[in-house]
């Protein structure tokens, strides 16, 4: 597929149990085949969809932890011969120098990327270690494909350089509890012009005497223009799908001689530039 061509986008909103995986993967399978055409050009699962996100101690994240390679990757892998799809989703990944808060892109058989999450949300940074890589662009069958987790989202910087990039779609696995995640994606999407792809959980986490975490739901897929194309629910499990195409974002215009990209003016916007009580001209 070439992304002068409709993708069929799938995203699924689950609801896991804390630390129970291979139960967690069931449900998500079981949730996706239940429609009557799974088939698909993209899915995108939510972050940390089969662990849960609750965590109370390192020894919790190291023991559902895994190699890149590991269960998820062949749930992934399943997933994806059976619908046709690049499927992304969310895992504890374990690296040399830790366990990262990761994601995982997959084609078949192959890894097309996996991505360690760079902006760690509140105690997250007392579990994982954070990414040093740039967010990552990879070729898929229907064009670029831009990748970040949850958090990233509210760094502008952050989907900015994926659309420099070149990617047209970005996925984006979540746990969001903010209220303001959907409504702040939809800048995201407009300011890039590209189709963002929000995977989020539903359920509430209370473990270990810690405050509980309500999420929020509301998985959503919105266009280059800001429309939201289709919404899930806040409160309960279900699958969202959307037909696009991906080259609609490959216009950054917003007029005719208004152009996103072109206009941008990076020498200007560095703060070292303004100097306080200088009036600009």
């Amino acid at each position: 597929m070439s992304s002068a061509h409709a993708l069929r986008v799938t995203v699924v909103q689950n609801n896991p149990s804390f630390g129970t995986p291979e139960k967690n993967r069931k449900d998500v399978e079981d949730l996706l085949f239940s429609q009557k055409d799974p088939s698909s050009g993209l899915i995108v699962l939510p972050e940390l969809f089969a662990t849960g996100y609750q965590f109370v101690s390192k020894e919790e994240v190291g023991t559902l932890s895994e190699p890149e390679d590991g269960p998820t990757f062949a749930f992934l892998s399943s997933v994806s011969k059976r619908t046709g799809a690049v499927v992304v989703g969310g895992l504890p990944i374990q690296r040399k120098n830790g366990i990262s808060n990761g994601a995982l892109a997959v084609l078949g058989d192959r890894l097309l990327v996996s991505y360690d999450k760079v902006h760690l949300f509140d105690r997250e940074r007392d579990f994982f270690v954070e990414g040093h890589s740039p967010l990552p662009v990879v070729e898929t069958p229907f064009g670029p494909l831009g990748l970040m987790i949850c958090f990233d989202w509210l760094f502008p910087e952050a989907l900015r350089s994926l659309a420099l990039g070149g990617a047209t779609v970005v996925a984006h696995p979540a746990n969001w509890v903010l209220p303001f995640g959907p409504q702040g994606m939809i800048l995201r999407s407009v300011e890039n012009r590209v189709f963002t792809i929000t995977a989020n959980r539903v359920g509430v986490e209370e473990r270990g005497g810690l405050a509980p975490l309500r999420y929020i739901g509301e998985s959503q897929i919105v266009s280059p223009k800001g429309e939201v194309i289709a919404r899930a629910d806040s409160s309960r499990p279900e699958i969202i799908t959307a037909t696009i195409r991906p080259e609609e974002a490959l216009s950054k215009k917003v007029a005719d001689k208004s152009d996103f990209f072109a206009q941008r003016r990076p020498e200007l916007y560095s703060p070292a530039l303004t100097q306080p009580g200088r009036k600009s001209s």
